[in-house]
């Protein structure tokens, strides 16, 4: 099965633009069998990327070493986990050592496969930290279509997997930002979730206390961003779904770059607070 993967792997790296060659044969320069990548990438700009693809949980260790020593030649590490070895959707877990060492590689994510209508898939998981101390939400990001391979220099400061390595960049700025919106819309989507749990005249009361600092272990939220919002499109709190919409179209149509007289880049800057405004009070109210 693993060497299915590598050579599905290797098909779609081998069309990308960036991509000068990739192989599924070991680098004859690795010396460590233990060090041989799965799949071996060189790209029009001279970089090497190695992608290794984890089947097993591996040892913090181990991928220290692993990145220690292709760092020192310059070469990237890409690494793509089964996706059976992660959590579930929706599942809030403490993170395992190996996920988080995983996770700081790429700040939030790793990288993962699976199987769907007999043909492999590679997405993302991300761990977005909750309320609860020490614990993550995991939420996985749409299917990942390789568009572009780069290697870059990661400084990880924090946790266990603290130094300097060369990482493989293959998202897009194009998938970046729809991961950005989508990361944006989980957030919201979880923390609202918890509030509508408490009636909303007690949630003020219950949030905070002694000059606005949370009390208890999870604490209740007091959603200052929504207060903001209404405001900002000059409506009520509550106001219907309909008045809402019809508040922001007519706003919109004041400010958009196309038809407004302010400067473009203030134009720009207005009309995308706007869309964030009704966004957040949309997925606030669960309307579609």
């Amino acid at each position: 099965m693993k060497n299915t993967v590598a050579r599905w792997i290797r098909a779609r790296f081998a069309v990308v633009p960036d991509v000068s060659g990739a192989y599924t044969e070991p680098d004859p320069s690795v010396i460590f069998k233990s060090h041989r990548a799965d799949v071996v990438l060189s790209t029009w700009m001279g970089a090497r990327l190695y992608v290794y693809i984890l089947k097993k949980a591996p040892r913090v260790r181990d991928l220290k070493n692993l990145l220690r020593d292709n760092s020192r030649s310059g070469i990237g590490a890409l690494f793509v986990v089964d996706k059976a070895l992660l959590p579930k959707a929706g599942k809030v877990v403490h993170l395992q050592d190996w996920w988080e060492a995983l996770m700081l590689l790429n700040d939030t994510f790793i990288y993962t496969y699976y199987m769907q209508d007999d043909e492999l898939r590679i997405t993302q998981a991300h761990f977005e930290p909750t309320k609860g101390r020490d614990e993550f939400r995991v939420w996985y990001a749409p299917e990942f279509k390789i568009e572009k391979v780069s290697v870059r220099r990661k400084e990880v400061r924090t946790g266990n997997i603290r130094g300097t390595w060369h990482i493989g960049d293959i998202a897009s700025p194009t998938y970046k930002r729809r991961i950005n919106d989508q990361r944006a819309s989980q957030r919201f989507h979880y923390s609202t979730k918890y509030t509508q749990e408490i009636p909303r005249e007690e949630q003020g009361k219950r949030a905070y206390g002694n000059g606005g600092a949370r009390k208890g272990r999870t604490g209740y939220l007091r959603d200052d961003r929504l207060e903001k919002y209404y405001k900002l499109l000059g409506v009520q709190r509550d106001s219907s779904e309909k008045e809402i919409k019809q508040a922001f179209r007519k706003m919109a149509l004041q400010v958009h770059p196309d038809v407004s007289a302010l400067p473009r880049h203030e134009a720009n800057a207005r009309i995308k607070e706007l869309n964030e405004a009704y966004n957040y009070i949309k997925d606030f109210h669960d309307w579609t």
